[in-house]
């Protein structure tokens, strides 16, 4: 489905004017043939005498619609899971800008690039995005659209953004908050299946991980932890170069009570998982419109070409004078002269 919407649409009555040339040429025209028809003379071509004034009529509309300001949106359709919502949990915490050497890839940009990978693995479910230190916020509440999806996990998820609630560890990583998915809203409430991803590198407080995963499964929640972390790893800004990574074993007591916890390495398993979680089930089609294309730079551009028109040498294009009235005394003059040759 196309739709032409215009921002500016009074600014089109600028096209008006290109109907005073129009109108002045056919009333020269008529003129003009009454004297021929009097004095038995052939008529011109019609295209001949009206070029100009077209033209000129041509590069005023142009120029009125370009004005107006007018776009092209294509509006295509989509088909949409209604039964599950994912929401992938990203870690901002500052630990996440450990690297293992200067210039490779930081946590936070490897759990980026999972979190788009998942957006591609699972056409059709809506995603959402939220932060995660000691608090959890949202950025984005589950959509299937994949624009708005990757625009915001580019525009908006980076290393303390938000920051932590106030706190004198600036590391700090805290699970507690992921029980409030449900209570707060994160997933629709006519949602029945949830999926709830989480890539951090797990440097976190001490937690209670059973009770956690009580509160998430009471709500039909299923968590998946992804870690990205290495040893050995570092932040090589100045102001942190004291930190180095901790707690190697941070996934053992997720796994001991009952998460689905897989480290970097396992990529390939945690998204089999979360294929899993997530299932088939019933879909329906939504449309979406595409971003919209401008018009008014491509009119502009075709106006130049009645003005080139407008501009040839009168030899190639007729111009205004040639639909000069024949006056009444230039035709008694032409009959004057013819008898008395």
């Amino acid at each position: 489905m196309n739709d032409l919407t215009f921002a500016h649409p009074l600014a089109a009555l600028v096209a008006l004017a290109g109907v005073v040339p129009v109108a002045i040429a056919l009333l020269r025209l008529r003129d003009a043939r009454r004297a021929r028809r009097g004095l038995g003379l052939a008529e011109p071509p019609l295209l001949a005498l009206l070029a100009r004034p077209v033209a000129l009529a041509c590069l005023f509309g142009l120029l009125g619609l370009a004005a107006a300001r007018p776009s092209l949106r294509v509006q295509h359709e989509r088909t949409t899971r209604t039964d599950v919502q994912v929401i992938v949990a990203l870690d901002s915490s500052r630990s996440m800008l450990a690297a293992s050497a200067r210039g490779r890839p930081e946590r936070w940009q490897r759990a980026r690039e999972f979190a788009r990978r998942l957006q591609t693995e699972l056409p059709g479910v809506p995603l959402g995005l939220s932060s995660l230190t000691n608090r959890l916020l949202p950025y984005l509440f589950p959509t299937s659209d994949p624009r708005v999806y990757n625009l915001v996990l580019d525009e908006s998820y980076g290393i303390q953004r938000p920051p932590p609630a106030l706190t004198i560890d600036r590391w700090v990583t805290v699970f507690d908050p992921l029980g409030e998915v449900a209570v707060r809203r994160f997933f629709s409430p006519n949602v029945h299946k949830r999926v709830l991803v989480v890539l951090s590198d797990v440097e976190t407080h001490a937690f209670d991980a059973s009770a956690v995963l009580k509160r998430l499964e009471r709500t039909g929640t299923t968590p998946v932890v992804v870690r990205f972390w290495h040893p050995g790893e570092r932040i090589f800004e100045r102001s942190s170069a004291s930190y180095r990574a901790t707690q190697p074993g941070a996934l053992a007591p997720l796994r001991g009570a009952g998460w689905p916890a897989f480290s970097e390495s396992q990529l390939a398993p945690a998204l089999r998982f979360i294929r899993t979680a997530v299932g088939s089930g019933p879909v329906r089609r939504v449309a979406y419109a595409q971003e919209h294309t401008q018009l008014a730079p491509f009119l502009a551009l075709s106006a130049l070409v009645p003005l080139l028109l407008l501009v040839l040498p009168g030899g190639y294009l007729p111009s205004l004078r040639s639909l000069r009235r024949i006056t009444p005394r230039a035709s008694v003059r032409a009959r004057w002269t013819s008898g008395h040759d």
